[in-house]
């Protein structure tokens, strides 16, 4: 019996260590293989929310048609205040629906041929419907970037997702010649005034539509100064926006002032960042504003002021948190009490047991559980809560035992607010 015993424990310990030895395998393997991207958000809710587009025809239906309060001599309006708009229940409105208010410009021609790229619009403020009639709702404003009038138009608002990747670095001195190429052709300065001159961060439109490029598509931008000189590249842009006969830009590097007439091409596959499951590029963490999500416009977390961290560990394989969170739940919700700006930024990680696509979906669903008990028990706007989830990419710990193991499977909180 004794050596049946001393036989069962000693093939007990062997299968352990060889189990150990495996696992410590696949980690070093996975280390190997994976060189984490250094990403930034590119395309934020400002770029989405407060940008300009160039199309033939927007539905107008919806109309401001007068100011809800009793200064009724103002022409200008701005967040916070209520207006009236001539359509309601009957129409299809809901109270508590979002509208993105616009107005119509000019009509825009191409530089070099005049053919007509279509309208000007310029996306000017949220609204939620407060209040809601037959044929009337009162809106309020928020979120307003541009000022709005009696007379602005609406649209039902679609959340749209925002673009956190690596930024393309284009290293050659040669310009490619067989990428797809276009013209710059129209610049915005403000208020749907045109201006011959863009710089960083602002926007100008390019010849190129639905079909070449879209949200996300990295162009650079490049000038001709003499037939006996080469190509002067002159900066990066990424697409925010895309119609059938042109798209929106963002201005990501400038080393000089892009100009109207400017060249643009398309940056090679090779030379943009992958997406996710996409052969030849790596694994991106997923960034997304959901419908209902909408983030807080051009503000980064290091330039709010105050900051509080908490991190949530997690049981193996769940998205329930190991122990009570109540009280950090609690400490968010009195943090921001009184703050005019605010922003909470979850990340969601896993350890390195599974495979890659399986745990970037649990690092998702464990911090759309928090995001959840937030917005519905504590009362958090959903609206300043914005989600990254990255599996067990970029792990916090090393993954070398289980106690790190543990440790890598958390939801790390960030609440800034001013």
């Amino acid at each position: 019996m004794k050596k049946l015993l001393v036989f069962v424990i000693f093939v007990f310990f062997a299968a352990a260590l060889t189990l150990t030895a495996q696992e410590k395998e696949k980690i070093l393997n996975i280390q190997k293989a994976y060189v984490f991207l250094e990403e930034e958000m590119l395309v934020n809710e400002t770029d989405l929310n407060c940008s300009y587009f160039i199309k033939d025809r927007v539905p107008q239906d919806i109309r401001i048609m007068g100011n809800h309060s009793v200064t009724s001599e103002r022409k200008s309006f701005s967040d916070n205040d209520e207006l009236v708009i001539n359509r309601g229940a009957r129409d299809g409105l809901k109270e508590g629906d979002m509208l993105m208010i616009m107005s119509q410009g000019q009509v825009i021609r191409h530089p070099r041929n005049h053919d007509r790229l279509g309208h000007y619009f310029l996306k000017k403020s949220l609204a939620q419907i407060t209040c809601l009639y037959d044929r009337q709702a009162v809106i309020r404003l928020q979120k307003g970037c541009n000022p709005v009038h009696v007379g602005d138009f609406a649209i039902l608002y679609k959340p749209e997702a925002t673009l956190f990747a690596k930024r393309a670095d284009y290293k050659l001195c040669r310009i490619p010649t067989d990428a797809v190429s276009g013209l710059v052709v129209y610049a915005d300065l403000a208020l749907g005034v045109p201006a011959e001159l863009s710089a960083d961060t602002q926007y100008v439109s390019v010849d190129l539509g639905e079909g070449v490029v879209g949200r996300g598509t990295f162009l650079l931008f490049y000038r001709n100064l003499a037939s006996d000189l080469p190509p002067l590249i002159i900066g990066l842009g990424v697409v925010i926006h895309s119609e059938n006969t042109n798209s929106t830009v963002k201005i990501l590097d400038a080393g000089s002032d892009m100009r109207v007439g400017d060249h643009v091409l398309v940056l090679p596959r090779a030379t943009a960042p992958g997406k996710p499951g996409q052969a030849g590029g790596e694994d991106l963490p997923i960034v997304e504003t959901l419908p209902g999500e909408e983030g807080l416009p051009g503000e980064e977390g290091a330039a709010m002021g105050a900051a509080l961290n908490i991190s949530i560990l997690f049981e193996f394989d769940s998205d329930k948190p190991i122990a009570d969170q109540a009280a950090d739940y609690a400490a968010i919700r009195d943090f921001i009490a009184g703050k005019s700006e605010y922003l909470v930024t979850m990340r969601g990680y896993t350890c390195s047991i599974g495979g890659e696509g399986y745990n970037l979906r649990l690092s998702s669903r464990r911090v759309e559980a928090i995001k959840k008990l937030l917005v519905e028990q504590y009362g958090i706007d959903s609206g300043h809560i914005e989600t990254f989830f990255y599996g067990e990419k970029d792990p916090q710990f090393d993954n070398s035992t289980e106690v790190e193991r543990c440790k890598n499977r958390l939801v790390k909180i960030e609440v800034n607010g001013r």
